[in-house]
């Protein structure tokens, strides 16, 4: 896994939580429409990302 490699949310998965944008704010937002949105990948710690996507309840945080 490379450093920036893309990543996105499965709006049908997404139970909005929150547990992205809290964990990792400058890459995760709340829609306001209970689901989260990625608002930038750049930068993101892969390492990080796989820990946010491991701890994800629906399993919604896909790499692209």
């Amino acid at each position: 896994m490379s450093a920036g490699r893309a990543f996105y949310i499965d709006e049908d998965l997404c139970t909005g939580c929150g547990d992205c944008y809290k964990v990792m704010p400058n890459h995760f937002a709340d829609t306001g429409e209970e689901t989260a949105e990625v608002t930038s990948c750049n930068g993101a710690d892969p390492v990080r990302v796989e820990e946010v996507m491991k701890t994800c309840p629906g399993k919604a945080i896909k790499w692209k």
